[in-house]
This record gives structure tokens, C-alpha cells and sequence, in this order.
């Protein structure tokens, strides 16, 4: 006997798409997402549209505000800050685990994603070189054996994700930093050379928050006709 699997609901599947929306950057970070709108586009009533944005709010991608409606989350830049802290010490831990769980696939994968960015910075796809970068990071939860670890991962992954669409879309040079960067970080985890893996971590996951203020300066970010609100 196997068990059943449960079909997705109509939220769920709704959910997936503006979460795919989000975390690619067709949606900016604090764009308003009509419910009208959107049960319209995915031919459902307003009910399910509720409940994916009540899933999407858990996730922290998006906001429901009373009255106002819903948003894609903002942020800012002592979040950013914070996102990284956090993000870092996780995808050290994650790396190890996995290196020690399952190093011949994580091996492999990690060979994968690299082609696939490199061909997706070869001609110009920002969101496919961004779902790559994604993956690559995700890899290490996937493949680390611990469910806490990885769950713990999961609560800023789509923030992350979304994040790195939106702040390095308009960046050609940053993605061909960034490659360069994932490359010597994959040989680092190849050598099973931690502390440089670190230092090279560390400025890798860093550098999110100067490419978000240069962003937010040149107004690449927030919903479209948004003021600029430059930190200092």
C-alpha cells in the first residue's frame, strides 16, 4: 500500500506562481499585488487568492496590510544586514554537513549549476543566472541530512532569492563578479578548505548590502513611480 498523494489546492497553486513572481523579480520588492487582478489572470475567486497571500505572508515575501491591501515585503538596509548574519552562519554549517553527508552529489550538482551559470551569464538571462544562484546555495540544505538545519534555511530563502533578483538585475558586471565568486567557492568546498571558505563567504554574502544601496541610489528598487529613499 502507498500512500495517496494529496492533489494541491487552488492557494497552493497560486501561491507557487506569485512566489515564482516574486522571487524572480517580475514583481518588485513593496509592489502592490491586486487580488482582483490576480483571481482574474488565474480564473479563481477571491477565497484562494486570500489564502495564498496568508501562505506567501508566512514566508515573509509578502505583506497584508488592513485596508490597503497586499504588498510585496520591503526591506532595509539594518535588515539586509541582519539577513546576512543570519544567512552566513547557516550556509557554513549547511556546507559542512552536506560535504560530510553527501559529497559526490553535492559535488556533481554544484558542476551543474555552474554550467548552467555560466551559460545564462553567456547570453544575458538575469533570472535564469538568479534561479541558478539560487540553486547554488540551496544545494547545501538539500543535500545536508538535517531537516532542522534546512528548515531553519527555508524562513529567508524566498527573501534571499527575491532579494538577489531585484538588486542585481540591472548588474551585468555584479553576475560576472558573482560567477567568478561561486567558481573559487566551489573549489574551496572541492578542498574541503573551510576557513577560506569563510573569509570568501563573508564577502560574498556581504557585498548584498552595498549592491542594495547602489541599487536603491539608482532606482532599481522598490514598485515602479516609488520615491527614492536613499540610506545614509
Amino acid at each position: 500500500m502507498r500512500k495517496i498523494a494529496q492533489p494541491h489546492s487552488l492557494a497552493e497553486i497560486a501561491a507557487a506562481q506569485l512566489r515564482e513572481a516574486i522571487v524572480t523579480g517580475q514583481l518588485r520588492l513593496g509592489e502592490n499585488i491586486s487580488e482582483e487582478k490576480l483571481a482574474r489572470q488565474l480564473g479563481i475567486s477571491r477565497t484562494p487568492i486570500r489564502d495564498c497571500m496568508a501562505i506567501l505572508s508566512k514566508e515573509g515575501l509578502v505583506v497584508v496590510r488592513s485596508k490597503r491591501g497586499s504588498f510585496v515585503f520591503e526591506t532595509n538596509v539594518a535588515d539586509i544586514g541582519e539577513i546576512c548574519d543570519y544567512r552566513l552562519m547557516l550556509e557554513l554549517q549547511g556546507i559542512k554537513a552536506a560535504v560530510g553527508h553527501a559529497p559526490a552529489a553535492y559535488q556533481a550538482s554544484m558542476t551543474q549549476i555552474l554550467q548552467d551559470m555560466e551559460a545564462a551569464l553567456a547570453r544575458g538571462d538575469s533570472v535564469a543566472y538568479g534561479t541558478a544562484d539560487t540553486a547554488f546555495h540551496q544545494l547545501a540544505f538539500d543535500l545536508c541530512g538535517n531537516s532542522y538545519l534546512r528548515d531553519a534555511y527555508s524562513l529567508v530563502a524566498g527573501r534571499i532569492a527575491a532579494l538577489r533578483a531585484n538588486i542585481t538585475a540591472a548588474y551585468d558586471d555584479r553576475r560576472r563578479e558573482s560567477f567568478t565568486e561561486h567558481r573559487a567557492m566551489a573549489d574551496m568546498i572541492a578542498a574541503k578548505d573551510f576557513p577560506t571558505l569563510e573569509t570568501a563567504l563573508s564577502r560574498h554574502v556581504g557585498r548584498t548590502r552595498e549592491v542594495y544601496i547602489k541599487a536603491i541610489q539608482e532606482g532599481h528598487l522598490g514598485p515602479p513611480g516609488a520615491p527614492v529613499d536613499i540610506p545614509a
